[in-house]
């Protein structure tokens, strides 16, 4: 037992100063001395430390402590990566995905959301959903892209809740649901999605997966507008035509109180790892979603 014990004893005395140097690193990061960080990292990232890695990417990605490159925070995500940090994994396919630091490929960017969301990273499930449900990178595929969205969705995500809303609408035929659009339209609406808020209205007027009422329409229509969604001032214009007054007044009412029932959680904001990773940053690569309604002709 005693070689094991002085193997173990071994292993604490290697790890302790490496681990304070980590910490340094992450205290000086927080501090905004992010040249003390990246000097603190550099050579546990050389030994192989992937959360190391990870900040070292993150670090060249921003230009915080040294010159912004995209080249290098693609080579030390891609370390970290391939050992498995889950945020490294989800920035490279996001690298890949915008063409930075290395040539744009979305088979690429597939294969590392895959491994990221499949660890649980919701940010990467809504990625690949979309691949998957634009057909970039891969064979177009609705099963795997509502899966993913789903998976997404139920964490949260107001853009997933958004596109397996928008499949459930306008999607194929196979997965047109108007009850499930207007159920997941609704929690990207409360996380103050714009789109969503519109698309409701649009449920609404065309009395889809809802009964019809034009009031919850000019509702949903007015408080889109107010979020900054362009089809839905129009919407509103054309709906309020056909209210009477008392109507009308409901309508403004109902739009004057309405409150999101949360802040948008459309992925986690990158930061440095610490004792564990992170959740990573996201990438906002949701589609308008831009619906037909009843009397208006609109295009996707």
């Amino acid at each position: 037992m005693r070689p094991a014990f002085f193997l173990f004893l071994n292993l604490l005395i290697l790890v302790a100063p490496a681990w304070a140097d980590f910490k340094s690193g992450l205290q000086a990061y927080r501090k905004g001395d992010f040249a003390t960080a990246v000097t603190e990292w550099t050579p546990l990232a050389e030994r192989g430390d992937a959360n190391a890695q990870y900040n070292l990417g993150l670090a060249y990605a921003n230009g915080h402590g040294v010159n912004k490159d995209c080249t290098a925070a693609a080579k030390w995500y891609r370390k970290a990566a391939e050992q498995g940090n889950t945020s490294a994994q989800y920035n490279l396919g996001l690298m890949y995905s915008n063409g930075e630091g290395v040539p744009k490929d979305e088979s690429e960017a597939m294969k590392w959301y895959q491994k990221a969301a499949s660890q649980g990273d919701s940010s990467a499930a809504n990625n690949l959903a979309i691949i998957y449900d634009e057909g970039k990178g891969a064979t177009k595929n609705c099963g795997e892209a509502l899966k993913w969205y789903r998976k997404a969705a139920e964490d949260g995500v107001a853009s997933a809740q958004f596109n397996l809303a928008l499949m459930y609408d306008i999607g194929p035929e196979t997965t047109r649901d108007y009850a499930e659009a207007v159920k997941w339209y609704r929690k990207a609406a409360e996380q103050r999605d714009a789109g969503a808020l519109t698309n409701l209205g649009i449920l609404y007027y065309n009395a889809q997966g809802v009964t019809r009422d034009l009031v919850q329409a000019y509702a949903w229509f007015s408080c889109g507008a107010k979020a900054g969604d362009p089809r839905a001032a129009g919407l509103k214009r054309i709906t309020g035509a056909k209210l009477k007054p008392q109507q009308l007044a409901k309508a403004e009412k109902l739009a004057s109180e309405w409150r999101p029932a949360a802040a948008p959680t459309a992925g986690n904001s990158p930061e440095v790892a610490s004792t564990k990773v992170p959740p990573p940053g996201e990438t906002n690569r949701s589609r308008a979603g831009v619906m037909p309604v009843s009397e208006v002709t609109q295009t996707r």
